[in-house]
């Protein structure tokens, strides 16, 4: 009778585990990061009775999880490679809105500035147009300010979410790595910490949000963690310290590395793999420095034509025309950690018409200087201490330095922020040329001037009286004072003169005839620096390209790359839930399933108290006959 009260006793007991394990299953149905359990029986061991071997009822072997490492890992992944995408995505449609706004933006701005210089050029001795032009120059430069302010604004604040997200990782590595120690300790005493395995999945997958890991189990039930550059992040009960770091060759550039042994190793940022952190990097360290650099050349190339073209003009009152811009310069420093601190570097610009959108990076070593221009990698050398390239001069002063220093030059980052008007009176505004030409009535030629404008920035002698006159053959002598210059004659080719000014005729010239060039004395109303001024909305300033034209393509980039990351944002999305339907389809609790093995378990434990009531009745029925 004991063998079948036994049998019954551990079918009994087996049911109800079950029971107790589908319930909880059922209880914890839409528990983030539940993961389902169930019960493996095993029958007890066989006892010989009478040559004859007989069943000794049955026992619970463990309660198990239902899980598969390889769908968790590929959930990980694909969790931080989403996340990855989405944050890029966020911050670039944040970065769009601020060059979208066709009504009140940058473009909008340089258009505006362009149509005052226009209208000037019809009342150039107006004041109230004069005004509108300064107004308008206001504006343009409040604008790029505001451009180049907000760009610094999301660079500050993608810091601070990298505080966070680093924060974020450190406290999941610290939880992982005092759950390896408790899963370790119950494995070896012999139970299955289920539960504690869960946690430990949550806080890694939590951690893949921020960052990238791969898992590694360890024999003893433990798990290490690692970077996606192979850089361990929890190795067993101990987890290093994620920070963010300032890098030592550039003091603007962030980094984000791993403390191990009170060491630093920061993480290249193309070893990230995925997380926010790897798309807050790649926002902060690609996109927002090269519309930082498209920008910033914008500024530097409109302001400097317009004041080179300014420069050449006369003012209301008849004073040479000097910078309408405040002239922006490039930055350039040396690394803090050079090792011969007193070799310094300067910067500036040769011709902004041929400027790049980039940074630049100068490396000496072996007595050789290598420029790398960041954007895009290339590279040049030299054996001397100066570069001329991409409409740049890069000099290094105190030079050698130390092998392995370097610098940096950031020749149009930032120059929208302190774009400003060097002049404050519409009376500054350099509308007039400095010279102006005159035929006299006894000239018998049908020559006419077209064009006369100055060639550099008015010296004493640009104004001196000239006189063209014309001999035979369209030959010319121009004298101004002791200098002289012959030539022959071509209609509609410029005539320059002791690089003071350039004139262009028409018509046919008759021998003796003369055209006088002097000083522009009173002239209010004269329009020919602004008519120059207003031609350089059209003029190639920028890859080849006009100011408003160059504006229009680093919208169209942000469009584009904005289209770009939120196409990679739902291409990963699709793969993140893919990924977690597989996973879920194996480690997930379904009710429907649950209920039939509710309705499975009941039955058994029904049968198996049936068992007993028949044991207790054969058992009362042998009592009853001894009686």
């Amino acid at each position: 009778m004991s063998g079948i009260l036994s049998i019954a006793n551990s079918a009994l007991a087996a049911a109800y585990t079950a029971l107790r394990t589908t319930g909880n299953n059922i209880a914890n149905a839409n528990t983030p990061g539940y993961t389902r359990q169930i019960v493996e029986l095993v029958p007890e061991q066989g006892a010989s009775i009478g040559g004859t071997f007989l069943g000794q009822g049955v026992a619970v072997a463990q309660v198990r999880r239902v899980y598969d490492a390889f769908l968790a890992q590929q959930a990980n992944q694909a969790t931080a490679l989403s996340n990855a995408a989405q944050t890029r995505s966020e911050l670039m449609v944040q970065l769009q809105s601020t060059f979208s706004d066709p009504a009140s933006g940058v473009g909008a701005t340089v258009d505006q500035f362009f149509r005052a210089l226009q209208d000037l050029t019809q009342r150039p001795a107006d004041p109230a147009a004069r005004q509108a032009l300064l107004a308008a120059a206001g504006q343009l430069t409040a604008r790029m300010n505001d451009a180049g302010d907000r760009l610094q604004q999301m660079r500050d604040s993608a810091d601070r979410q990298l505080q966070l997200e680093a924060g974020s990782v450190n406290r999941a590595a610290q939880e992982v790595a005092q759950l390896n120690d408790r899963i370790a300790l119950a494995l070896g005493s012999g139970a299955a910490p289920n539960d504690l395995l869960d946690q430990r999945d949550k806080a890694i997958r939590r951690l893949s949000e921020s960052l990238q890991v791969s898992t590694v189990p360890q024999s003893d039930g433990s798990v290490n963690l690692f970077l996606a550059n192979g850089q361990a992040l929890v190795v067993g009960n101990s987890a290093n310290r994620v920070a963010l770091a300032t890098d030592a060759a550039d003091p603007q550039r962030l980094q984000i590395g791993v403390y191990v042994a009170n060491e630093f190793r920061a993480l290249p940022d193309d070893r990230l793999g995925g997380g926010r952190i790897a798309g807050l990097m790649q926002f902060r360290g690609d996109d927002l420095p090269q519309l930082e650099n498209e920008l910033g050349r914008l500024a530097v190339s409109l302001s400097a034509a317009v004041n080179a073209q300014h420069r050449l003009g006369n003012d209301r009152n008849g004073l040479p025309g000097g910078d309408f811009f405040t002239p922006l310069t490039p930055h350039a420093y040396a690394a803090p950690n050079n090792g011969n601190q007193a070799t310094q570097i300067s910067a500036s610009f040769v011709d902004t018409t041929q400027l790049a959108a980039s940074d630049y990076r100068i490396a000496y070593s072996g007595g050789q200087y290598t420029l790398t221009r960041l954007a895009d990698g290339m590279q040049w050398t030299s054996a001397t201490p100066s570069f001329a390239q991409d409409g740049l001069a890069i000099t290094l002063a105190n030079a050698p330095p130390a092998d392995g220093d370097s610098f940096i030059v950031q020749a149009t980052r930032g120059a929208s922020r302190n774009l400003a008007l060097a002049i404050s009176q519409p009376s500054e505004i350099a509308a007039a040329a400095p010279v102006v030409g005159s035929l006299p009535a006894t000239n018998t030629g049908s020559i006419a001037i077209d064009d006369l404008s100055a060639l550099a920035p008015r010296a004493a002698n640009v104004a001196n009286p000239a006189t063209i006159a014309f001999g035979a053959g369209n030959t010319y002598t121009i004298t101004s004072g002791l200098v002289t210059q012959t030539g022959t004659y071509t209609a509609g080719q410029p005539i320059s003169f002791d690089g003071r000014w350039s004139i262009t005729l028409r018509g046919a010239p008759q021998a003796g005839d003369v055209v006088n060039v002097g000083p522009n004395t009173g002239g209010v109303g004269d329009n020919r620096n602004g008519l120059k001024l207003a031609q350089l909305q059209n003029a190639a300033a920028i890859d080849g390209v006009s100011p408003s034209a160059a504006f229009s393509t680093i919208v169209a980039r942000v469009g584009g790359d904005v289209q770009s990351a939120q196409l990679a944002e739902s291409a990963q999305r699709g793969i993140l839930d893919a990924a977690l339907a597989a996973e879920s389809s194996v480690s997930g609790v379904n009710l429907d399933e649950e209920a039939s093995r509710l309705i499975q378990y009941q039955q058994q434990y029904q049968a198996a108290a049936k068992l007993i009531a028949t044991a207790k009745s054969i058992f009362d029925e042998i009592l009853s006959i001894g009686r």
